[in-house]
């Protein structure tokens, strides 16, 4: 047999091969395939030694890792801690930063205000802000009377300076000074505005006259008595007069807080043999139905005494609501204590008349339809470390128009949409009278 033969027919038991061809190009092929599963080989090695180098590492990190968590953790603990109250803060901010908060200070401490030179400040207005700040000197009328006795005092000790020539110039700018002084220590009430510009209009008459510096402190000191009489003594008896002949004997009255104007109203009823059924209702943050209470019970006049909190349950004895004003908005509402809305929306819901009872001179050129544009705050208490909150209290509320039933004043009853009508009147004649043009003596 020939050799192709046999390499056909390979023996019995023997495997089959085939026949190997050399061709180049297969050859090369088949290289390039060896040499990528080997590049592949090595990357794989890499990668696995890669990570099990990064695996020993986090094993060897691990604690100090979690260390640095801790701490992390107590870090931040701390500073949630001091923050919080930040927030707080920035919360008041938002809708509450443009309110002022008045500090406590004492005849020392008060002369550190920028505003005060101890020099030339008068002792009457320092010790009149003592009394503003630690409580003493409260109620809008109060305040007016206070002040404006203050400046009488003022102006009898002033003495004109070299540099000046024309007194009333010169004490115009100590007016100004000093009204911009008790902002610093309460908000000034619509009162205390309006008996500013009724003095800054005296000063702007005496300018224009040839009086000499005790001539020019004497006539301005009675118009300022001319204002206190005029516009606080005479209208308080007119309005008390008035609420006089309103009110019939027998007629259960609930009034809230201490107002000047109301305390001589239930004096001067009893006076006159007159009885009345009295609640007097308290807000116990600033314990001023307690002192009328005690005003009351001196001169012999029993009354009931109850807290704002409770005022929903004797509403049903009740014939009429009176309350006092820290002043009257040109729109009709009414600006007085913290609770007065509230008691108005009670009277409104029982059918009970809600009088006020407010002097001419509080009324205001101003417009405000909530509590938060002007306001005053009276405290501001925050938390601890541990008690994370903030007190906060205000002074006054806004009532609406349509609460009020009526008002009392020394022009006589009138509802609270006539407010603006009777401020036009009084712009025309300086908000007292017409004021009588000094004239020196020849």
């Amino acid at each position: 047999m020939s050799e192709k033969q046999n390499q056909q027919n390979p023996k019995k038991g023997e495997p089959w091969k085939p026949k190997e061809k050399f061709d180049k190009k297969a050859n090369k092929e088949k290289q390039k395939q060896e040499q990528e599963q080997t590049e592949a080989k090595q990357e794989s090695n890499k990668t696995v030694q890669q990570q099990q180098q990064q695996q020993q590492q986090q094993t060897n990190l691990q604690p100090i890792v979690q260390q640095a968590i801790q701490q992390q953790q107590t870090i931040n603990d701390k500073q949630i801690v001091q923050t919080e109250p930040s927030k707080e803060q920035n919360k008041r901010k938002d809708f509450l930063s443009h309110l002022p908060i008045f500090q406590d200070y004492t005849s020392v401490s008060i002369k550190t205000v920028k505003q005060i030179d101890p020099l030339t400040l008068h002792h009457s207005f320092i010790e009149l802000c003592i009394q503003y700040q630690n409580g003493q000197c409260i109620g809008s009328t109060h305040r007016c009377v206070e002040f404006l006795n203050a400046l009488k005092q003022f102006i009898k000790d002033y003495k004109l300076s070299k540099q000046s020539t024309y007194f009333a110039m010169a004490f115009l700018d100590e007016l100004k000074k000093i009204f911009n002084l008790m902002k610093n220590f309460r908000t000034v009430n619509e009162g205390m505005s309006t008996s500013y510009l009724f003095i800054r209009e005296c000063l702007m008459i005496l300018r224009d006259t040839k009086l000499d510096e005790n001539e020019s402190k004497i006539w301005l000191c009675n118009q300022i008595d001319q204002f206190i009489q005029s516009k606080i003594i005479s209208a308080s008896e007119l309005i008390v007069k008035n609420a006089t002949q309103l009110i019939q004997e027998g007629t259960t009255i609930l009034v809230y807080a201490r107002s000047y104007l109301i305390e001589n109203f239930i004096i001067n009823y009893f006076k006159q043999g007159k009885q009345l059924t009295i609640f007097v209702v308290d807000n116990p943050q600033f314990g001023e139905g307690s002192q009328l209470v005690n005003r009351l019970q001196q001169q012999g006049i029993s009354c009931y005494q109850i807290l704002l909190s409770h005022v929903s349950y004797i509403l049903s004895k009740v014939d009429k609501i009176l309350v006092g004003a820290s002043s009257m908005l040109c729109n009709g509402a009414l600006v007085s204590r913290v609770g007065t809305a509230l008691l108005a929306c009670l009277a409104s819901t029982h059918k009970i008349p809600f009088l006020v009872f407010c002097e001419s001179y509080k009324f205001s050129e101003k417009s405000q339809i909530d509590s938060l544009s002007w306001n005053e705050i009276a405290q501001l208490e925050q938390g601890n470390e541990n008690q994370q909150y903030t007190s906060l209290s205000l002074r006054y509320d806004i009532t609406q128009s349509n609460y009020i039933n009526m008002i009392v004043t020394e022009v006589g009853l009138i509802p609270a949409t006539s407010v603006k009508a009777v401020i036009g009147e009084f712009k025309k004649y300086n908000y007292v009278d017409a004021i009588e043009v000094p004239r020196k003596e020849q």
